[in-house]
């Protein structure tokens, strides 16, 4: 006998000794109790959590950086030959120019090629939004304010993840608030502006936490973070995204393979979420971003050198030294000390878990399983313990495309770092009574800042940086005079062993500050090629003036006889700068 489905279901399987397994599902995870809450507004999960949460962070960042830091007066951020001269002098020339279409592009750096704003580490979506609301401001600096967006987001993710963990424990948002504040692979970075956007990967989390409690991929929240973090940083997009991969696997592996979810198989829903983001993205790239400008999109070496060391977690305190952390200067971007004190409290809350949550690891497994790769990655194929090479693994060449891109591998141990305190934080605020819970993370807090001691002393030495100007703009505007109208510069980058600080950042900075349209610059994935120097030179026009980095042309004839006739030159102590006969008479005497 035949038993026939109703209408709009399908028939059961044909077989009558196994019945098909029961959908997977997860028991609701209860909420940590708080007793005599009061009104929500006033509870660790309402407004006032928030609050509180936000000026923990904002605090922590004036107390360790100061003001002046964070309103972009401190003369660290006035220096015209580190990092942050690419960062400043970007951003200007972005802001500066008028529009064009795509809408990140700028014409006024790598003439006539133009780049884009993203290729200038200029935290692009941020850029974008001053250039609406705040053009024409002169030359200025609104990353004291970026950095202290940054830390006041760390605070709102670490509100956000206890809000999504339900997780009603003042002291829990507390400990997490400082934990993600402090966490030492941020307050590192702070010479890399863009990199300290670390709130992604915390936002992360808490959009991960949300699927679970919703049972579902957070489509919205996810659309928003990647779409706009892509416009960010892009390495903090790619870590950001691999969480996302795990949330969009962990919801397919509990979908049942034959059910109906809005008509169609529920295990396609989950799916639909990737293609969704991306193709969303993949949308505002051609408004944003493409056609990109020749050029762009060049390999860079570093993989394998830009990596974590195994002892890179442990060492970085007051506490435990190595003689030897790491292998080599490389390694730098491998730093990703994370605390004795928390370690020692993960171990035991991976212990509790085991005994009262057994389930835990398999029900986010895709997670864990996720973050076991990006350590890997971090370690890069050739890895170190201390100054020991252990092995090194060779690469099939379908992955250069990938190693080439994110070269500084060592970072991607970020996601691993903020997922351990996160889960540190809510296993103890979770399976310890209240007052244990308090007790041991103020304890855990407090050692953590002790150890950090060293390291705090070193991120206010960075900051206390104030180098000199390697321009004298006096000397550079009365030797070009007013027919001048554009720079060149040779040899353009990436075509000189000379580093970027020495003279191209200088001549970058000078060049945006006076409206000068520059021929190169210090810009990522962008390339030129590094012949036939003499033929471009003499085609160039009367008002562009010839910058020539000492280091590829050590004598001033050298840049004379690229001049050829009819041309002056003079020594501006990191270039010798060039222009032609009749664009100025008056001669630069040092």
């Amino acid at each position: 006998m035949t038993v026939r489905a109703p209408i709009g279901q399908h028939a059961p399987r044909p077989s009558a000794h196994i019945p098909p397994p029961l959908p997977r599902t997860v028991a609701p995870v209860p909420p940590v109790p708080q007793r005599h809450a009061g009104p929500a507004w006033l509870q660790s999960q309402g407004p006032l959590g928030l609050i509180v949460a936000v000026l923990i962070a904002l605090g922590y960042a004036w107390w360790l950086y100061g003001y002046p830091m964070l309103s972009g007066s401190s003369p660290f951020w006035w220096r015209d030959n580190a990092d942050i001269t690419q960062y400043l002098a970007g951003f200007n020339a972005y802001v500066h120019e008028p529009w064009h279409w795509p809408l990140l592009r700028l014409n006024s750096l790598n003439t006539p090629d133009g780049t884009l704003a993203t290729f200038l580490d200029t935290v692009p979506l941020y850029a974008a939004i001053l250039k609406l609301v705040h053009p024409g401001a002169g030359y200025w600096n609104p990353y004291g304010l970026w950095i202290a967006l940054c830390f006041t987001l760390q605070g709102v993710g670490a509100w956000w993840i206890c809000r999504e963990a339900r997780v009603r424990s003042w002291a829990a948002l507390a400990a997490l608030s400082l934990l993600l504040a402090s966490f030492p692979a941020l307050t590192f970075r702070i010479a890399h502006t863009s990199l300290m956007s670390q709130w992604m990967l915390v936002f992360a989390l808490a959009i991960y936490l949300r699927s679970v409690r919703l049972g579902r991929v957070a489509l919205g929240s996810w659309a928003l973070l990647l779409v706009g973090g892509f416009y960010i940083n892009i390495y903090l997009f790619v870590m950001a995204s691999a969480i996302f991969a795990a949330d969009v696997l962990r919801q397919w592996l509990l979908r049942p393979p034959y059910g109906l979810a809005v008509g169609r198989p529920a295990w396609r829903a989950p799916l639909l979420a990737p293609v969704i983001v991306y193709g969303l993205l993949f949308v505002s790239m051609w408004i944003t971003m493409l056609p990109m400008p020749p050029g762009a999109g060049g390999r860079e070496w570093g993989f394998g050198h830009y990596s974590m060391n195994l002892l890179a977690p442990l060492h970085g305190g007051m506490l435990l030294h190595f003689p030897n952390p790491t292998a080599h200067d490389g390694q730098g971007e491998g730093y990703n000390y994370l605390g004795v004190f928390l370690l020692a409290l993960t171990a035991f809350v991976v212990k509790l878990r085991g005994q009262r949550d057994p389930a835990f690891w398999r029900r986010h497994g895709a997670l864990l399983v996720t973050l076991v790769l990006l350590a890997a990655y971090a370690l890069s194929n050739t890895v170190y313990l201390g100054n020991a090479q252990l092995f090194s693994l060779r690469l099939p060449h379908w992955i250069d495309g990938l190693t080439a891109t994110f070269r500084s591998s060592g970072r991607f141990f970020w996601p691993v770092g903020y997922a351990i305190v996160v889960f540190t934080v809510l296993g103890a605020a979770r399976h310890l009574r209240t007052a244990q819970a308090a007790m041991v993370l103020t304890a855990v807090v407090a050692l953590q800042l002790w150890d950090l001691r060293e390291h705090h002393e070193r991120v206010r030495g960075a900051v206390a940086q104030a180098g000199g100007h390697a321009i004298d703009p006096a000397r550079w505007n009365a030797f070009l005079g007013p027919d001048v109208k554009a720079l060149q510069h040779y040899p353009p980058f990436r075509c000189s062993d000379s580093t970027p600080s020495k003279a191209l950042l200088p001549v970058m900075a000078y060049a945006v500050q006076h409206g000068y349209p520059l021929s190169t610059g210090y810009i990522a994935r962008a390339s030129k090629p590094c012949d036939n120097h003499g033929a471009e030179i003499a085609r160039l026009p009367a008002n562009v003036a010839v910058a020539f980095e000492k280091q590829a042309y050590p004598h001033q004839q050298d840049a004379e006889r690229m001049m050829g006739a009819n041309a002056t030159c003079t020594d501006m102590d990191i270039v010798f700068l060039c222009r032609r006969n009749g664009t100025n008479l008056i001669q630069n005497k040092p």
